[in-house]
């Protein structure tokens, strides 16, 4: 399990169902880490106007059984549920809301944190880490240009493995 996600300073990740960025190369960055893998993301996520969807396959979390899908899409229930569809899958990016980057976040080994240096409002938030669990290992740098009115950093973490208990 990876998660994905692009927060501001203040840790907000959207305002009224959408991301309140622009930012054209951390979208592509986007793209290039997580093409042809697989999505999993709430159903508010999955049927926001600026949704992101997988080429390859889209788990979405939701309790409507009813729920329209695109092609190359599924839902599933529960948390369980998701991860029994996705159990053969190498690598599988969580593309959020909050409430599903809450449930994941124990089970996640990579982060791809792009961190938007403004201190911006919202009203969607990423958890709090608790990042002695993380170790930075690789993060670059775009500052603000023509085409993106804020710098962001795009950084990669791992999980630390817990040490044995004696």
């Amino acid at each position: 399990m990876s998660i994905i996600v692009a927060m501001s300073e203040n840790h907000v990740i959207g305002r009224n169902g959408q991301l309140p960025w622009s930012l054209p190369d951390e979208w592509g960055y986007f793209r290039e880490v997580t093409a042809g893998k697989p999505f999993l993301m709430g159903r508010k996520s999955y049927q926001a106007a600026d949704a992101l969807h997988s080429t390859y396959r889209n788990v979405v979390l939701s309790t409507q059984p009813d729920l329209p899908l695109h092609e190359r899409s599924e839902r599933a229930g529960t948390l369980p549920e998701a991860l029994a569809l996705l159990a053969a899958e190498e690598e599988v990016f969580v593309l959020g809301g909050v409430a599903v980057f809450r449930e994941v976040l124990p089970l996640a080994q990579k982060l791809y944190l792009s961190v938007v240096h403004a201190e911006l409002d919202g009203d969607a938030f990423f958890p709090v880490l608790d990042w002695a669990d993380w170790k930075l290992t690789a993060s670059r740098h775009h500052g603000p240009d023509q085409r993106h009115a804020y710098g962001f950093t795009m950084n990669q973490y791992q999980r630390i493995p817990n040490p044995p208990i004696s």
